[in-house]
Formats: structure tokens, C-alpha cells, sequence
């Protein structure tokens, strides 16, 4: 069985994984992220806080935010990152090593954000339900959770489905050089709901000859509007807002799934 969470170890990807996840299904989120602030208020938790990617611009505008994520190389990086910014900054942020499915941080917020399809790393439906119940427990009455998942596109989910040939590339401008992920192998599981990939991350050196070289992996949990609504309506919330971008467009299939729920 593939490790949901191995791709965030460390070495090449947690270096990466900024680069990788600018523009396309998470293009605009960022801003969309930072808008919820004036919406819905300045005490924020981060479930799958990673690299405070979401975190350092929310608390840039003022918001007191704490970030919360299973991976200790991915607050290490998170923390490089908050002791450059100015004090005032920095000092708005808490980070917290733990897991969404399980932790009691003893207070409450106006809301909470899992960004970036983190909340389908828990590959279990009774892990979903964990997280959502101590979501809505640390939430103050009326609160927000705001999430991000992908929406399945079923030919892709048949047990013989190709993984996708192309590989992606991008520059990485702290290295200087460019880092190719390439999936090598995907496995999908239609009973559980589950893609498992396995991918290899190379480097290259201008001359484009590969310098580093490392295999990594991950699982996801896919699930259906109708199902999210469910299981969050099971969990105590009311979905309030569904669209398929960051940019307000309405729920299709295929697309994106962002979620705005009240704890009710």
C-alpha cells in the first residue's frame, strides 16, 4: 500500500512543492484565501498548513494564524520561511506539528482553510469524519471551513486507467535549476476510492544533465460532490457556497471542488 503522505518527507519535492502547485487547478487561491479573511474573520487554523504557502500571506494582512500539518519537513521549510519575514509578521503565525484527525489545540477560530487537496490525504472515510469533527469543534458558533478538493473524472478512476505520460517541469529559481516530476505508476482502488501514484523527481543542471534523482509517492481519496455534502452535513456543517475555481465559476464535473461550509 502507497504511504498518502510520503511526497512530503522531504529532499527534492518538499523543495519543490511551491513551483508545482502555481497556476492551473490553484491558480487565484491564494487571493481567494485572503478575501475569506474579510469575510469571515482573523482567527485562522491551516489543516495541511505545509510550507505556510496560504499562512505567510494571511497573516501578512493581519490575520492571527496557526498551521497545523502531519510533515516535519514541510513546517521546517514553513519556519525558514516566517523567520525572514518582518516580527510583526512572523509573530502572527503558530505552527503545530499534528495530525487533522486528530488534535485539540484548546481554542477556537472564525474559520479554518485546508488548502491544496490536503484533506484528501486522509484515505479513509472514518479519517474524513475524525477531521471534520474536530474541525467543527474548533470552530466558534457560526464559523467557516473552507476546502479545496479535485472532482473525479471517472475514466480516470477505472482500476487499468494510464497514469499521465506528460511530465511537468518547472524552474527552480532558489537552485537554480530545473526540476522534471514525472509520474511513473498509478494504481487506482474503486472500492476505497483511491489513487495511489508514484512519481521520480530529477534536477538538471543548464547543460541538461540529471544532478539528482529521487522516487517518492502518494495516495489520495477521491470523493463526489454528493458525498462531500453528505458527509459534511453528518459533521455538523451547512454547505453554503460550492464552485470549481477560484475564481467564482459554478460546480462541474471534472473541475475543482472548493467548499464553503458553516459549522451549523
Amino acid at each position: 500500500m502507497i504511504d498518502p503522505n510520503a511526497f512530503y518527507a522531504g529532499g527534492i519535492a518538499v523543495r519543490t512543492y511551491d513551483l508545482f502547485v502555481e497556476g492551473g487547478a490553484f491558480e487565484g487561491d491564494v487571493d481567494f484565501y485572503r478575501a475569506c479573511t474579510r469575510r469571515f474573520g482573523r482567527t485562522v487554523l491551516e489543516l495541511g498548513a505545509g510550507t505556510g504557502r496560504i499562512a505567510i500571506p494571511l497573516a501578512q494582512d493581519g490575520c492571527a494564524v496557526t498551521g497545523l500539518d502531519l510533515a516535519p519537513a514541510m513546517l521546517d521549510l514553513a519556519a525558514r520561511r516566517i523567520a525572514a519575514l518582518p516580527s510583526e509578521a512572523a509573530a502572527r503565525i503558530d505552527l503545530v506539528q499534528g495530525d487533522m484527525a486528530d488534535f485539540d489545540l484548546k481554542k477556537t477560530f472564525d474559520w479554518i482553510v485546508i488548502a491544496a487537496r490536503a484533506f484528501q490525504h486522509l484515505i479513509e472515510p472514518v479519517q474524513q469524519r475524525a477531521a471534520l469533527d474536530a474541525m467543527h469543534r474548533h470552530l466558534k458558533p457560526g464559523g467557516h471551513v473552507v476546502m479545496h478538493l479535485f472532482d473525479p473524472r471517472l475514466e480516470f478512476c477505472l482500476p487499468d486507467a494510464p497514469a499521465p505520460q506528460q511530465a511537468r517541469e518547472v524552474w527552480d529559481p532558489a537552485a537554480g535549476c530545473r526540476v522534471r516530476r514525472t509520474i511513473i505508476a498509478r494504481h487506482n482502488d474503486p472500492l476505497r476510492q483511491v489513487v495511489g501514484e508514484r512519481m521520480r523527481l530529477e534536477t538538471f543542471d543548464q547543460a541538461g544533465t540529471v544532478v539528482a534523482t529521487e522516487e517518492t509517492s502518494w495516495a489520495l481519496r477521491w470523493t463526489l460532490r454528493q458525498e462531500m455534502t453528505w458527509l459534511l452535513e453528518l459533521c455538523g456543517f451547512q454547505p453554503v457556497e460550492q464552485w470549481s475555481d477560484f475564481h467564482g465559476a459554478p460546480p462541474a464535473y471534472g473541475k475543482e471542488q472548493i467548499w464553503v461550509a458553516r459549522a451549523a
